[in-house]
């Protein structure tokens, strides 16, 4: 059984034994932060190996109306880290990662029509279409292959992407190569060397994908939506010097400020695992002028500390069932997580 497939069976065994219901209560939750990326109908493709990172406009509709009928109340980002001392647990502040145009044409409809405020976090290096979106090049190249090599680069002298299987292999182990055993530069040389091979051009992906300047100011317009900071290029901070992954956050900063006329107070740590960014990440933020940092590493968002380096539960393509979010947004989950951890 597949990774997914086994937290698919916990999520849906938590649920079926009512487990919001008698886990350990949480006192000191004020709430949850969500990460969404992708918000577009549902593809046909059996090769999908981003699809963790898509959900339906028509599953973003009934998780939001969901949350509303059982009393949660979504809040903005800014609202969520205010150093006001509110304790609620069941608020949400939602977010979206990368600036992806869909968030544009199918998400904000919805966000509209439920009147749920939202950040996006924008990578001027996407917008500017000067930075890789590697992870969706990788897929579009190997999509269009039957075999993948690139001459003393990659994880294997050729790999094969015949079948559907070999495909998800073949991105599982690139995937892997790009983000642990090469640095960043190399990275970027690796997936521009591979993007020229097979006649992928990286600028058109971002430009078919990615919100330019204009739509930018657009949905920054409307008063449900903030635009938050995501680093000039998208990198791994933690694999950078830290002179480097302090200038990645400030000129994101700069540039966003410069495209819409307002500083962001706040940025998303690309990736957001603890080996893309942890500790140092999160003094850097503070240090470049952000109110607020948040990860991916799941969990509720705590009533007092710093509000830097925060988890985020992410609302998972692979998921698309507002039962598992009822477990996920349930702070004892996460309390009792944490507990087990510091037992070994």
């Amino acid at each position: 059984m597949s990774r997914h497939a086994l937290i698919r069976a916990a999520l849906r065994a938590l649920s079926a034994s009512r487990a919001p219901a008698w886990l350990p209560g949480a006192r000191d939750a004020r709430g949850f932060i969500v990460t969404l990326h992708h918000v577009r109908p549902a593809g046909l493709s059996p090769f999908d190996p981003n699809g963790l990172l898509a959900i339906t406009p028509e599953f973003l509709d009934r998780f939001l109306g969901h949350f509303i009928q059982r009393g949660w109340r979504f809040v903005s980002l800014a609202k969520m880290v205010a150093p006001d001392g509110v304790k609620d647990a069941k608020r949400i502040a939602v977010t979206l990662d990368d600036g992806y145009r869909n968030n544009l044409e199918h998400a904000w409809p919805v966000f509209q029509r439920h009147a749920v405020p939202f950040t996006i976090f924008v990578c001027p290096g996407f917008s500017d279409r000067t930075s890789e979106l590697w992870w969706e090049a990788l897929e579009r190249i190997i999509a269009g292959t039957t075999s993948l090599s690139l001459a003393g680069e990659g994880p294997a002298q050729e790999l094969s992407t015949r079948s559907i299987a070999h495909k998800r292999r073949a991105f599982a182990l690139w995937t892997k190569w790009l983000t642990t055993r090469v640095d960043e530069t190399h990275q970027r040389v690796a997936i521009r060397a591979l993007a020229q091979k097979y006649g992928l051009d990286l600028a058109a992906l971002a430009r078919e994908l990615v919100m330019d300047w204009d739509e930018v100011r657009r949905i920054a317009a409307h008063p449900l939506c903030t635009i938050g900071a995501h680093t000039m290029t998208h990198p791994a901070l933690a694999r950078l010097s830290r002179d480097d992954a302090l200038r990645e956050m400030r000129e994101s900063a700069d540039r966003v400020e410069a495209e819409i006329g307002r500083r962001p107070t706040a940025i998303a740590f690309p990736y957001g695992y603890p080996k893309a960014a942890d500790a140092r990440e999160a003094e850097l933020a503070a240090e470049a002028g952000f109110a607020a940092s948040v990860t991916t590493q799941p969990g509720y968002v705590p009533i007092s500390g710093s509000m830097h380096g925060l988890p985020r539960v992410s609302v998972n393509g692979l998921f698309q069932d507002t039962r598992y979010l009822d477990v996920l947004l349930t702070p004892g989950l996460w309390k009792l997580r944490r507990r087990l951890r510091r037992r070994g």
